[in-house]
């Protein structure tokens, strides 16, 4: 009884020395270094990061109105830095294909827009632990008068893609599509789909939902049986170099513990997210 007892207090004490984790009142990660030797985290709190994100909404964009950088992605790494104690931080925007490129020259510190971690992109990058999970829907004009519901239908019809995306992989491989049309930002991709210029528009399906929210009126629908193919959704994540081992280490801690403590999942909310979002979800086909 008296081990049992010793147990319980040990559990208790750990839970209190993870709560006294947020016990300077800024949200901090106080008590651990994050430093296993190669010091890109004391680096970055020394020095400040880069952090490259793409005009890709909602997760990454810059605001028309208020000329700031904004997004669920933008939120979600202005409370890492924040806990992190990263004061130095500037945002780069470039197209979503120049991402990686950047991070690997050291232009950039961190791939802020998520991304799929896949074979390709493994052999490059690291990734952090996982920040929310999503997959791909496809858009077609209202209507749907081509009949396009799925991977089947997308033969001799031209579909769009953002560039660098796991849909432009995916899709660079079918030798049967009139066109792959690629795009640097959604919006453009979206407004050759209501123009007519694209059969088929295949993108995050909360990238079309909200833009179907803000632009209601557009003559696109989402197609409601479509069945993505396995690699086409999962965790999104964020990359580093893969020799920044601390600085990983520190990002995905802070992003675990907003997982745990809610904040993910009010940011996710404010961007038309869920808890549906949180954990992986399985997609029947």
């Amino acid at each position: 009884m008296r081990k049992i007892i010793l147990a319980l207090v040990a559990i208790l004490g750990g839970l209190v020395t993870l709560s006294n984790a947020y016990a300077d009142g800024n949200g901090g990660i106080t008590g651990v270094s994050f430093e296993g030797g190669d010091g890109s985290y004391a680096r970055a709190v020394r020095n400040g990061v880069t952090l490259a994100i793409a005009a890709d909404p909602p997760s990454t964009f810059l605001d028309d109105k208020t000329r700031a950088f904004d997004g669920a992605d933008v939120r979600i790494f202005k409370e890492i830095t924040k806990r992190l104690g990263i004061t130095k931080v500037k945002w780069d925007i470039m197209p979503f294909d120049a991402m990686i490129p950047s991070l690997l020259s050291g232009r950039s510190d961190v791939i802020v827009d998520n991304l799929h971690a896949n074979e390709q992109r493994l052999r490059v990058v690291a990734f952090t632990s996982p920040a929310y999970w999503y997959g791909s829907a496809i858009a077609v004009q209202r209507g749907n008068p081509l009949k396009i519901h799925g991977w089947d239908d997308f033969a001799g019809h031209t579909v769009g893609t953002l560039r660098g995306s796991i849909n432009h992989q995916l899709l660079g491989a079918c030798t049967d599509l009139k066109e792959l049309k690629l795009y640097t930002s959604s919006e453009a991709e979206f407004a050759d789909l209501i123009a007519g210029r694209i059969d088929v528009a295949m993108e995050d399906d909360i990238k079309i939902s909200m833009f179907l929210k803000q632009h209601p009126s557009s003559a696109i629908e989402m197609v409601g049986d479509y069945r993505p193919l396995p690699q086409e959704y999962g965790y999104a994540r964020y990359a580093l170099r893969k020799g920044d081992v601390d600085l990983n280490h520190a990002v995905s801690r802070a992003l675990d513990e907003l997982r745990a403590d809610g904040t993910l999942a009010s940011i996710l909310k404010q961007f038309g997210y869920s808890d549906r979002n949180l954990w992986y979800f399985p997609v029947k086909n």
